[in-house]
């Protein structure tokens, strides 16, 4: 799958571009706060129906404008498919082939795009919120249930804790840990069933940028997944689930939280046995996530049959030269389009041969975009 072209109208800084793309390498070039980084939202947001920087659609319109459009033409399954993105204030419409779809689940993974800026480094130093969410978008890229399902244990969730409060009935409690314990039961076994995938492709990324998988480690721990690696089928995982919250009311009653469930995992990170997150220096946490990141396109290859879209938002800023060289190694040869974003190319160390053939690049300059020649 590519992007062979974008149009964009009012969205962020940039009033009016169409920009043709290689199937290849991207290159964006732009000083800080000209717009390179938005151009690179745009991409992302056509491929994956919601913007990398968790912006809503009030925020990615021109200021002074109500509206903005993201067009975009994509070459997918040997079918040229066209892609649409209106944002209004308080809502997005998604259009497919000029017909609309109600969420960017019906978006039918025409484009996918695994996103790599200096925010990656928080999978391994940031809170276990952040590698659930990883974890989720990468099983919700692959199977558009999940998506679903976790906004409905939230909600599900959410119910259960007004009730232990005193606003709502006593006997309703049955229903909604009934509920709890059906979603989170097969939230945890397809979180489970990511990381056995992504764990087999982390190891070879981990040695490419300069870590010993030998001495790495990734494990998802939590109550809710020891039960789902305990239990095994999500009957059982689900029974499981269903007694934890009985005998958990009295406590999160007091606590004002649901205490187990698969909300409370987390994607532990280690290297010679020591937590990333605690103990690994920045350079550390940074190639460890990146490893992931990178399993993570692998994986979805793998599912979709295509290579997805490669986004990177100023690869080097976290990375030692070594480092950027490294990964640049290994985004190329595969076959894969490659968008970059960064205040000048120097120093990424960009291999030679078939990649530069197929190359191009633009300049952004307060929003206008310029192609390169």
């Amino acid at each position: 799958m590519h992007l062979e072209s974008l149009r964009l109208k009012d969205f962020r800084n940039i009033s009016e571009a169409h920009l043709t793309f290689s199937p290849g390498l991207n290159r964006i070039i732009g000083a800080n706060g000209q717009g390179k980084s938005n151009l690179l939202e745009a991409v992302a947001l056509l491929a994956n129906g919601r913007s990398y920087r968790k912006a809503s659609a009030a925020v990615m319109r021109r200021w002074d404008r109500p509206w903005f459009r993201v067009s975009g033409a994509a070459r997918a399954g040997g079918m040229r498919r066209a892609l649409d993105v209106i944002g209004e204030s308080g809502r997005q419409v998604f259009r497919l082939d000029d017909k609309p779809v109600e969420s960017v689940s019906g978006m039918e993974r025409v484009l996918v795009a695994v996103v790599i800026t200096p925010e990656s480094a928080l999978l391994a130093r940031g809170a276990p919120v952040e590698r659930r969410a990883f974890l989720d978008w990468v099983i919700f890229s692959a199977d558009r249930r999940h998506g679903v399902e976790s906004r409905e244990y939230q909600i599900a969730a959410r119910a259960r804790q007004q009730v232990l409060r005193g606003a709502g009935d006593l006997r309703e409690l049955d229903a909604w840990e009934a509920q709890l314990a059906r979603l989170g039961a097969r939230i945890g076994q397809r979180r489970q069933w990511a990381m056995s995938h992504l764990a087999r492709w982390l190891p070879d990324h981990l040695e490419q940028l300069g870590l010993d998988p030998g001495l790495c480690a990734v494990a998802l721990v939590g109550e809710s997944a020891e039960v789902c690696a305990r239990e095994g089928e999500v009957e059982r995982v689900e029974a499981a689930l269903r007694e934890s919250f009985l005998y958990a009311r009295a406590r999160d009653r007091d606590t004002g939280q649901t205490g187990a469930g698969p909300q409370r995992d987390d994607l532990e990170l280690r290297l010679s046995g020591h937590l990333v997150a605690r103990y690994g220096s920045r350079g550390q946490q940074q190639r460890f996530a990146l490893a992931l990141k990178l399993a993570e396109a692998d994986w979805l290859e793998e599912m979709i049959g295509e290579a997805p879209l490669m986004v990177l938002d100023d690869p080097a800023a976290e990375l030692d030269p070594e480092g950027a060289r490294a990964l640049m190694r290994v985004l190329f040869g595969r076959g894969r389009q490659v968008f970059v974003a960064a205040p000048v190319m120097d120093g990424l160390g960009w291999p030679g041969g078939r990649e530069d053939a197929v190359a191009v690049g633009f300049s952004v300059t307060a929003g206008v975009v310029t192609k390169l020649v």
